[in-house]
């Protein structure tokens, strides 16, 4: 907007003074015109006609209109007033008052006594068995055992009819808990049937009495005698 004005400004100026130098040139013009004519005049002849001039006056052209100027109108922006809060002044905290320190007087500690820790308790070892009694204990287990195969054992008919007699010593594992188990004929009682008799009433057993814990037994290997005779009590 401002190069606008300045350049209407001079715009204007222009045109003033170019009027202003027209109208000084038509005026010099004016003022030389009689003596110029005066010599024109000396100069001709005499018989020839005087011409009259008049002056004329030509008016000097009108300034040209400046430009309306356009003012632009700037709407200034509102700007809310900020309101500062006044800070609220807080009362300085009182400082702590130091608490008087008074010396006390070492006080000595008691060591403390270290008790010796207590002794295992003698755990009394029970008294071993004696040789005769783990052998009474032995033959009384091995007796029973045997009388009980007798008593399971089947004489084969064919054996009888045949009158075939014999021993057939078998082994066997008993475990601790009397379970019986690795069967088999350790030496033979030259008869077949009587052979397959005697493995047939230890299976049959499967389980017998628990070894004695004054043996002290996991497992027991055993071999037993079993008899069949045709004039027994019984067969």
């Amino acid at each position: 907007m401002t190069q606008k004005r300045i350049y209407s400004a001079l715009s204007f100026n222009k045109a003033f003074y170019i009027g202003l130098a027209v109208a000084i040139l038509i005026h010099i013009a004016t003022l030389l015109n009689p003596y110029f004519k005066k010599q024109e005049i000396s100069a001709q002849r005499p018989d020839s006609p005087v011409m009259h001039a008049e002056k004329v006056y030509i008016a000097p052209p009108p300034p040209p209109e400046a430009p309306p100027v356009v003012k632009k109108v700037v709407r200034a922006k509102i700007i809310p007033k900020v309101v500062e809060k006044p800070v609220e002044e807080q009362p300085p905290e009182p400082e702590p008052i130091p608490e008087p320190v008074t010396e006390t007087a070492p006080v000595a500690v008691a060591e403390p006594v270290v008790e010796a820790p207590p002794l295992p308790p003698v755990v009394k070892e029970p008294p071993k068995p004696s040789a005769d009694s783990i052998k009474m204990v032995t033959r009384t287990y091995l007796r029973s055992l045997k009388k009980q195969l007798e008593q399971i054992k089947d004489y084969p008919a064919t054996a009888k009819r045949l009158k075939q007699e014999g021993t057939v010593r078998v082994r066997f594992t008993i475990l601790a808990d009397g379970k019986i188990e690795q069967i088999e004929v350790s030496e033979s009682s030259r008869y077949s049937s009587l052979d397959n008799s005697a493995l047939e009433a230890v299976a049959n057993m499967g389980k017998f009495q628990p070894i004695p814990k004054l043996l002290e037994k996991e497992r027991w290997r055993i071999e037993i005698p079993i008899q069949y005779k045709l004039n027994a009590g019984r067969s």
